[in-house]
């Protein structure tokens, strides 16, 4: 089947994605409602309000120490955006009721410095493979269904909301007044996400879990709906647009998970902004454990930046007396840090330019690094 696909069409995917759908009188069952299932506590509405500040959280295993949070929401962002592996809970992936899951989701909704953020900022979430339901998990993943499911009963979407209306948890907002209208455009790199191609050389560097398709294979991240869904979304108006991917846009050097392993997507999500002439282009990814902040500059319109902030209460293993991490990769800006960390991203209207932040205990900005809005533009 993965053989199969690789010669579809993209015009050949939209096809076959509708047909299971297709006159359907009853509902998906990744619609279901799941009355009794852990839920956030309610956010408060972003509105159409200006937003200075976001600020971007992944990787936060309710088991552990969930303090961090509490730095996150003394931060005073306009909007929190968790960006993946919410809550690690991907330890049945062969139990159709996904049990793991839910206990995941439980202990989450139950910590108190969560509660405390999502109930005093605007909060938007998508998904990882630690709360899709299995790891590295892709479009093969049997129950995804039931876990969009509950991706949607948790975050309390309303019953309009596109989660709950179609396969897949990407949607997109905007806010702010002319002149700083703010759009998120939230990613799902799961759902659709076509297999990865495993490494020859385990533990090798740049090969560690996974090697890129051949750039002529037709491997995909998002899948046909989805990416008519983005075209159409970047062609809107906006100042300044926030891509959220779960996993590294930019990143080079490394055998994990990452856009690079399928080379051609990537190239079409780089085509897709300069077809689209859409400016103001920034990404924000989680995943990796460590922060860092990366820059294309070849094969794009203009520079395209992504800011990984990961991870909540996962960090990274550092030399002794280091906090940095410096996995070979051309396109990180700086070092990477290791300890655990937070996203912020300030923007300045009257300037025209924002600042994007790593931060960690107790709020401490450890990596900066500003853009200029006239340098978002084709």
């Amino acid at each position: 089947m993965y053989h199969r696909r690789q010669f579809l069409t993209y015009g050949a995917r939209a096809a076959l994605a509708t047909l299971p759908f297709a006159g359907c009188v009853t509902r998906p069952s990744f619609l279901e409602d799941l009355s009794d299932f852990p839920r956030a506590p309610l956010s408060p509405k972003l509105g159409n309000r200006t937003v200075s500040r976001v600020a971007l959280t992944s990787c936060s295993d309710p088991t552990m120490d969930l303090s961090l949070l509490r730095d996150v929401e003394a931060s005073k962002p306009d909007l929190v955006i968790m960006m993946g592996d919410n809550v690690y809970g991907s330890d049945s992936p062969k139990d159709p009721q996904l049990p793991s899951l839910r206990e995941a989701y439980g202990m989450l909704s139950a910590a108190p410095p969560f509660r405390s953020l999502v109930t005093s900022t605007p909060t938007e979430a998508v998904w990882d493979d630690h709360d899709y339901g299995i790891n590295d998990g892709g479009g093969d993943f049997a129950y995804k269904q039931r876990a969009q499911a509950m991706f949607a009963s948790f975050w309390n979407l309303e019953r309009t909301s596109p989660v709950r209306q179609r396969p897949g948890i990407y949607r997109a907002f905007r806010s702010g007044p002319p002149g700083q209208v703010l759009q998120v455009i939230l990613l799902d790199t799961r759902y659709f996400r076509d297999p990865l191609l495993p490494t020859n050389e385990r533990n090798a560097p740049g090969k560690e879990r996974y090697i890129p398709h051949p750039p002529s294979s037709e491997a995909d991240v998002l899948g046909a709906a989805q990416w008519a869904f983005l075209e159409e979304e970047l062609k809107k108006p906006a100042d300044l647009r926030l891509i959220v991917s779960s996993i590294q846009v930019i990143a080079d050097g490394h055998g994990w998970e990452r856009w690079g392993n399928f080379p051609r997507a990537q190239q079409r999500l780089f085509d897709l902004i300069a077809k689209t002439k859409a400016q103001g282009v920034v990404f924000a990814s989680g995943d990796r454990h460590y922060g860092s902040i990366h820059q294309q500059t070849i094969g794009v319109a203009y520079p395209l930046t992504d800011l990984t902030a990961s991870g909540i209460n996962k960090g990274y293993r550092t030399a002794p007396g280091t906090d940095w991490v410096r996995e070979p990769d051309t396109n990180r800006i700086g070092d990477g840090y290791g300890p655990i960390n937070f996203g912020l991203i300030d923007v300045d209207w009257a300037a025209r330019t924002l600042d994007l932040k790593l931060a960690g205990v107790g709020g401490t900005v450890t990596r900066a690094h500003r853009l200029a809005f006239g340098d978002l533009r084709p």
